[in-house]
């Protein structure tokens, strides 16, 4: 169930006629390879927006602890190989993005990233302080890191498993957002997101974090989003967060009449269309994530069995 953003984003159709995934040309193995299993300690709901939030001001939400959050995760099996293999990129050789631990150095740099009106990522986000793709857990499955930032930012593991559905069908080598650049942009990205001349993907990953060199989209996340599947989600789930909570008064200072905090499904829906509050898109957004979410599509065997039958250009599996 795809968005009207992301139908113009995202090209190709998924099996079972559920999204589509950026220049790859998919297939459908024979359903019945996995079965989903529940969990012993499943993170079922928003851990509550603090009432301080509502009228602008401090947040008293933390988040737990890397470590806290990974000790509450029931190991699931691996819907998504690729994710959990080494490759080649230009030469270089990458862990699997879901075994990807961003170094120190990445982090720091991350934080102190400037967005297009002069802030650091940690002023325009507070919750960015807590973002580091740290899951500490040996060896994780996609559904793992999914668990893991669910436990640590306090949202729903469904609603996020609902809403990566929607936004790759949990593929971390998913591309989207065509977009025609400033040609001197293009070498900035990702070899891999490069299109043409003038045109990249400019949305990378599970979560499909979406990013330009001049800070006006999530500024910091490049290369993380799309190295580490645990940074891209941790990310994710902090906007998200903020969307809730309003922290230090850092969402309603947009000059935005129509933001209210403490709304679950606009939080959500924010990922995908912000500004102004309630918009259109966000609400169509909102909808298809609900509907994900009604049908648990990753428990299905369409979900469950499908494998693009090819990945971005220049990526060898090791």
């Amino acid at each position: 169930m795809i968005g009207s953003k992301r139908l113009r984003r995202i090209a190709g159709v998924l099996c079972g006629g559920v999204g589509g995934l950026a220049a790859l040309a998919l297939s459908c193995a024979p359903a019945g390879a996995l079965t989903w299993r529940p969990e012993s300690d499943p993170q079922t709901t928003w851990v509550a927006c603090n009432a301080n939030a509502t009228n602008g001001g401090t947040s008293t939400f933390r988040p737990l602890s890397d470590a806290a959050a990974a000790a509450l995760v029931t190991p699931e099996p691996e819907t998504r190989p690729y994710d959990a293999r080494p490759y080649i990129l230009n030469g270089h050789i990458y862990p699997s993005t879901n075994s990807f631990a961003p170094s120190a150095a990445a982090i720091t740099a991350f934080r102190a990233a400037k967005t297009s009106y002069g802030q650091t990522q940690v002023q325009f986000n507070p919750y960015t302080q807590y973002v580091d793709g740290l899951d500490g857990i040996k060896h994780p499955s996609t559904d793992d890191l999914i668990q893991w930032a669910a436990h640590k930012w306090g949202i729903p593991e469904n609603w996020l498993r609902a809403q990566y559905v929607v936004e790759s069908y949990w593929n971390s080598f998913q591309l989207g957002d065509d977009t025609a650049v400033e040609p001197s942009w293009v070498s900035e990205y990702p070899s891999q997101a490069r299109i043409s001349s003038t045109n990249v993907y400019q949305s990378m990953g599970i979560a499909q974090v979406r990013w330009a060199p001049d800070g006006s989209l999530n500024p910091g996340t490049e290369p993380l989003r799309w190295e580490s599947t645990a940074f891209n989600i941790d990310y994710q789930a902090s906007v998200v967060r903020f969307y809730y909570d309003n922290p230090d008064g850092a969402r309603s200072s947009w000059g935005d009449s129509t933001y209210q905090p403490c709304q679950q499904w606009n939080s959500i829906g924010g990922w995908n269309s912000p500004y102004p509050w309630g918009n259109a898109e966000q609400e169509t957004y909102i909808s298809n994530v609900q509907t994900s979410l009604s049908q648990t599509i990753w428990t299905t065997s369409s979900f469950l069995d499908w494998t693009p039958s090819s990945f971005p250009p220049g990526i060898k599996f090791l």
